[in-house]
């Protein structure tokens, strides 16, 4: 039997909502979740009830050996390490990476069912959105990515395709997803970074519990399919991951290649280039004013938003969680590009 074949057997997740979410304050502070958020079982994952509904779809997602899959917490450098493998994998085709959007080129498979978006899409939006059953005609290699745990993706991934998992410690992490939640107009939070965090360690926000997954990858850094990736390494020497990333992936460049990546993805760059800052959602009018998608990407931003108290609170979170394991995180550089 194959490793699908006994997927699809063996998948026994249910979801149910969790009633914080539909009670105050939380349905204050998240208006946009009018139907409140479910809880996978067992597991615990958190997300929308559109995706609850459809989770035995990505169960039994039709994997190729040729994919490449970026798995990250939201907000750890999804976005950047897509593009980089994408480039990477179609010989820094830097015109057509220009060309068209990164949602297109390397589509997360999930963003889709984070909300009942569709009703609100313009035709536009609707075309370029990766739903799942656009998947298949992506042509070989794809470059997916995911904010999903290893448990409710496809059996049999990591055996079968190369996947890239990015993290980035989860200090810089609560401050930028709350800030995505900002952005975003159906994740849009009305409180304070404080409320925000606490809901993070409770795991009542979408795409939580937070370590589960970063441990789970961790344990698997090892495996002949898995390249583990942190964040601050990549802000302290971006040419030493990218050409950890070409060697994972059986690609060559060449030194001009590499300064041309380089160049392609610092920041200043990277928050004007209207193939990954969400140009098409902005203009569709999913986005709140005033904020962009690709923000300051700086290790060490926490320490401007956190106060003593409450980065207290978050470190004996993080010791509880990492205890028993030999995971660590940078959470300050001495420099940074």
């Amino acid at each position: 039997m194959s490793s699908n074949e006994q997927g699809k057997r063996d998948f026994s997740y249910t979801f149910s909502v969790i009633p914080e979410t539909l009670q105050s304050p939380f349905k204050e502070l998240f208006p946009a979740y009018h139907e409140g958020l479910v809880e996978s079982h067992p597991g615990n994952f958190v997300y929308h009830p559109l995706y609850g509904a459809n989770a035995r779809k990505f169960y039994d997602f039709p994997i190729r050996k040729d994919d490449v899959w970026i798995r990250t917490f939201p907000r750890s450098g999804t976005t950047w390490t897509s593009e980089l493998a994408w480039l990477i994998m179609n010989d820094c085709n830097f015109e057509e990476a220009n060309k068209l959007p990164l949602t297109v080129r390397s589509p997360n498979i999930d963003t889709c069912y984070a909300t009942n978006w569709e009703a609100k899409a313009t035709a536009e939006l609707k075309d370029a959105l990766p739903t799942l059953d656009k998947m298949d005609l992506l042509t070989s290699p794809r470059v997916l990515k995911s904010h999903l745990p290893a448990y409710l993706l496809p059996p049999g991934l990591l055996d079968t395709c190369k996947v890239i998992y990015v993290a980035r410690n989860p200090k810089d992490a609560i401050v930028s997803f709350y800030y995505f939640h900002q952005l975003v107009k159906f994740f849009q939070f009305n409180g304070t970074l404080e409320q925000f965090a606490e809901y993070f360690m409770q795991n009542k926000l979408v795409w939580t519990p937070y370590f589960p997954t970063v441990l789970d990858a961790w344990a698997n850094k090892d495996h002949p399919n898995m390249l583990f990736l942190f964040y601050e390494d990549m802000k302290k020497d971006i040419r030493k991951e990218i050409k950890k990333i070409a060697a994972f992936l059986n690609k060559t460049l060449t030194p001009e290649q590499i300064e041309k990546l380089v160049d392609h993805v610092k920041v200043d760059n990277f928050s004007k280039n209207a193939s990954v800052n969400m140009s098409m959602e902005v203009k569709s009018g999913f986005t709140n004013e005033g904020h962009s998608f690709v923000r300051k990407g700086k290790t060490g931003d926490w320490k401007n938003h956190f106060s003593p108290e409450l980065n207290s609170r978050i470190d004996a979170w993080i010791e509880k969680n990492l205890a028993g394991t030999d995971l660590k995180f940078v959470t300050e550089l001495d420099q940074q590009d």
